[in-house]
């Protein structure tokens, strides 16, 4: 079995710790996400530089919380938060979630609300009479 080590998509991708809540935005997108809780122990220890296999390895015998851990790892790259890295390197502390168990399925909540503004390109989408910001009607 190979070693999976993920990284912040960077510059697609930024994210932000705010008292224990990581909001993530795909800047491609236009969708941010919300991570809390023991999804944003599992993102801490990704970007700390510990492998999946490490994680998982850490949840031995908890069969049900293991297949959580690969499918929000999953959900991280197909949302294009995170991505496969070659940078091997030695984590400094222990993975977080071992000091957490038991602990509750991650969840990677997604928002759309915000995703027309997001998306609006102030240099090219300012109008000589509206000012900016002028989203394109994107229905004609």
């Amino acid at each position: 079995m190979s070693t999976r080590i993920l990284e912040l998509a960077v510059p697609q991708c930024s994210a932000d710790d705010f008292d224990g809540e990581i909001v993530a935005i795909n800047l491609d997108t236009g969708i941010y996400y919300s991570i809390k809780e023991s999804a944003a122990l599992v993102w801490h220890d990704l970007a700390d530089g510990h492998s999946v296999e490490a994680l998982l390895d850490c949840l031995q015998g908890e069969a049900d919380t293991q297949a959580a851990v690969s499918r929000f790892v999953d959900e991280l790259v197909g949302s294009g938060l995170m991505r496969p890295s070659s940078d091997a390197r030695d984590p400094a502390a222990a993975p977080r979630i071992a000091s957490a168990l038991p602990m509750a399925a991650p969840v990677l909540e997604p928002f759309g609300d915000m995703q027309d503004l997001l998306l609006l390109d102030p240099v090219h989408e300012v109008d000589q009479e509206i000012g900016w910001p002028n989203a394109p009607d994107r229905n004609r």
